[in-house]
């Protein structure tokens, strides 16, 4: 058996893989370039196993490799494979589902601590030689709030939202949850409280986006809904751009409706440096890093290896995109 692996991947799962196929380790995991899909296909030609992170796969990878029976992507929704080809030519897809929870969600906490203590702020200036500001001494200008104590709401209430509500229980901070689709007993587990979107905006102090774009929560945080927030509210996306109103966040912020933001995820990245939302005080951003760490390639590794494990011992795994390919077997 023959395998391709171009995602980033940690050693002691390739050394795992490779106890069952002849493994080849090349593309973005190692190098951060995509292949082109000719390329994959050139590459991919004669490999039965294909794992990808961000790599395309095409419909004509999977009409030009004839060998292919699985193809593995490290991400938590296969947005980059091509479905419904894998499920015309009967390839199951497996995915890698809260592979990055854990990172995404202590970056989201660090965010409402940053935004809450004004840490960017006071780092930039301190960085530039200020210590007080217009004769306003440092201790009174970058004077903050407590997360204790605190009312925060959470959008979405999955894999991310879950492991952020833990995280904040630790702060004593009440927890609201607009997810209209998680079972109560998943909220009684976590001691949350399930509210409507228009009573979490009304009663957070904080609030965090952690739902997947559909066209029902593309652009669900708008002008009406900035309009709910009380003057004071921060906002943390970590989630994807599409969930805010662009033109209503920027409105917002222009005219101190919310008190600031905290984004990791824009519209069009890599962010333009004229970009007006890097210009305003009360923005704080990071270059889309919320699952960036090492234990990351760890976790997505071992999931999309126990889906491929479980598939080849003729099983049907949890993680599987496209189970219906597997419905005649």
């Amino acid at each position: 058996m023959k395998a391709l692996v171009t995602a980033s991947f940690s050693e002691k799962e390739l050394a795992r893989l490779r106890e069952k196929a002849e493994v080849v380790h090349e593309g973005w995991g190692l190098t951060g370039d995509d292949m082109s899909t000719e390329q994959l296909i050139n590459v991919a030609g004669d490999k039965e196993i294909l794992i990808v992170e961000l790599q395309e796969v095409e419909s004509a990878v999977f009409a030009n490799c004839p060998n292919l029976k699985i193809v593995g992507c490290c991400r938590g929704n296969p947005v980059n494979i091509d479905l419904a080809a894998a499920t015309r030519y009967g390839i199951p897809v497996v995915n890698t589902p809260g592979r990055n929870a854990v990172a995404v969600a202590e970056l989201t906490v660090a965010l409402m601590i940053n935004l809450a203590r004004k840490i960017g702020p006071a780092y930039r200036n301190l960085k530039n030689g200020l210590w007080d500001i217009d004769d306003v001494m440092a201790f009174v200008y970058y004077k903050g709030i407590e997360l204790y104590g605190k009312t925060i709401g959470l959008i979405g209430f999955g894999a991310i939202g879950i492991e952020v509500a833990k995280r904040l229980k630790a702060f004593g901070t009440k927890i609201l949850v607009y997810d209209p689709y998680i079972p109560e007993d998943v909220l009684a587990r976590y001691g949350v409280e399930k509210v409507s979107l228009q009573e979490l905006l009304t009663r957070s102090r904080i609030i965090s986006l952690h739902a997947a774009v559909t066209q029902e929560t593309k652009g669900m945080i708008g002008k009406d809904e900035f309009c709910l927030l009380k003057p004071d509210t921060f906002l943390i996306n970590t989630s994807r751009a599409d969930l805010i109103d662009r033109a209503a966040l920027v409105d917002a912020l222009k005219n101190k409706r919310i008190a600031g933001v905290a984004l990791d995820v824009f519209t069009e990245e890599p962010v333009a440096p004229e970009d007006e939302l890097l210009k305003m005080e009360n923005v704080f951003v990071t270059p889309h890093i919320g699952g960036a760490t090492f234990e990351v390639e760890d976790h997505h590794a071992r999931i999309v290896l126990d889906g491929i494990f479980t598939l080849l011992s003729g099983e049907i795994p949890k993680n599987i995109a496209n189970p219906e390919v597997l419905s005649d077997a």
